[in-house]
């Protein structure tokens, strides 16, 4: 799905501190790790309800110390979102050290090409308040390996929220 840049990706508080908690804990402070973040498939509303960490659906997904997340993770992630009737929103990945600045790899590696994906960049391996966006780094993916970065400014590409 594409959305208008009007379009906000709502977080609630409860679910991202799961989400980083996850994240750290697979991390172990020597690995990136990841996942996407998922809403309804049916209607427009862009509330993520679930996430799913990448090495649940490709077991493989860390072994290289960075991501490499393959076509049997793909396989599992529609069948995933297909019986629970949801739908990618974001995805979230760690980076070590203090930088949620895109690398090269990621700029050129999409997790989803789809003009409009929001993709999200914790730093310290997830050792960061979950109760802040602050020092996340959000980029859109505008096609052809181009991205915005999102991560200020009034017309916020995603936000936390009570629910």
């Amino acid at each position: 799905m594409v959305y208008s840049a009007h379009s906000s990706i709502r977080i609630p508080f409860a679910l991202w501190g799961r989400a980083i908690f996850h994240l750290r804990r697979r991390s172990a402070g020597k690995r990136e790790s990841g996942a996407f973040l998922l809403g309804p498939k049916n209607g427009n509303s862009t509330r993520v309800t679930a996430f799913i960490c990448y090495d649940d659906l490709d077991p493989a997904a860390y072994e290289s110390g960075t991501i490499a997340f393959h076509a049997r993770g793909y396989a599992a992630l529609w069948r995933h979102c297909e019986q629970r009737q949801l739908r990618v929103l974001a995805d979230v990945h760690t980076h070590p050290g203090g930088s949620a600045q895109q690398s090269w790899t990621d700029q050129k590696n999409p997790m989803l090409p789809t003009v409009g994906h929001t993709a999200l960049i914790v730093p310290h391996f997830a050792h960061t308040p979950w109760w802040s966006l602050k020092n996340v780094g959000i980029y859109e993916y505008l096609g052809n390996f181009q991205w915005r970065a999102r991560s200020c400014g009034c017309m916020r590409r995603v936000r936390l929220s009570l629910w």
